[in-house]
């Protein structure tokens, strides 16, 4: 048997006010709605109860990712823990569908193209004109700023981080449990690259919000097993939830 070495828990962060109005967010800084900071803080008691305690936490720069993982840490009495937080684990960016109705794209372009964009690896949304100027990038050299982004262009972006600071956290103390709180596309794309997901098969892949999921890797980082949700029944539900967006109740 392949002896485990390193646990990671990933989370998408809690509803937001857009999610609950069924908007395209991406890089939009929304904040929680009233039940995704609920959703939160029972996430936060599925990982105290699961026992795996995380030791340091990721986030993204929006805001929705930064409130869950504070939420949780609250949750587990863990506020001292280490943070990092990343625009290079911001949501995919969804270019000129940002604060869009979902229902209103889909009439418009018809289901292919909208699943297209939604949730092919290579569909990518029409671009912004200009990138995001927000302050909190002033630090990123502007040419690397998208415009609107594919799922596989988010898995660009993303895995320097991975390399880049995960890793080398994890390859300096094994005993690290890092929780990630951050989004759904963001989790598609970590678990497309470890897992190895088809393009194909990642289009059916969807994230529920604030159900965590634990991932357990060996010496070389290859996963043992498959990744678990810490409520399979509520992670099942709720992203079926996520596969009907914009196509109105169900």
């Amino acid at each position: 048997m392949t002896e485990a070495k390193y646990t990671i828990i990933l989370v998408r962060h809690g509803q937001s006010q857009w999610n609950r109005s069924d908007k395209f967010c991406g890089w939009k800084d929304v904040h929680l709605s009233t039940e995704g900071a609920r959703q939160a803080e029972y996430s936060g008691r599925l990982i105290r109860e699961s026992g795996i305690i995380p030791t340091v936490l990721h986030t993204s720069r929006l805001t929705r990712s930064c409130q869950t993982g504070n939420i949780i840490l609250e949750q587990l009495n863990r506020q001292y823990i280490d943070i990092y937080r990343s625009w290079r684990l911001n949501e995919r960016h969804y270019g000129a569908l940002q604060g869009r109705f979902k229902s209103d794209v889909l009439k418009e372009v018809g289901k292919e193209k909208y699943m297209e964009w939604r949730r092919a690896y290579e569909g990518c949304p029409p671009l912004l004109e200009e990138a995001d100027h927000d302050d909190r990038y002033k630090d990123v050299d502007q040419s690397e700023l998208p415009r609107g982004e594919s799922l596989k262009m988010v898995l660009e972006r993303f895995l320097p981080y991975v390399n880049g600071v995960l890793i080398p956290l994890l390859e300096k103390d094994p005993s690290e449990i890092p929780l990630l709180s951050v989004h759904g596309s963001i989790v598609r794309a970590l678990l497309k690259h470890w897992f190895s997901i088809s393009d194909e098969d990642i289009s059916g892949l969807n994230i529920p919000n604030a159900i965590p999921l634990v991932i357990t890797l060996d010496k070389n980082f290859r996963p043992i097993g498959e990744y678990r949700y810490l409520d399979p029944q509520s992670a099942y539900v709720e992203a079926n939830k996520v596969a009907h967006q914009g196509f109105g109740q169900t």
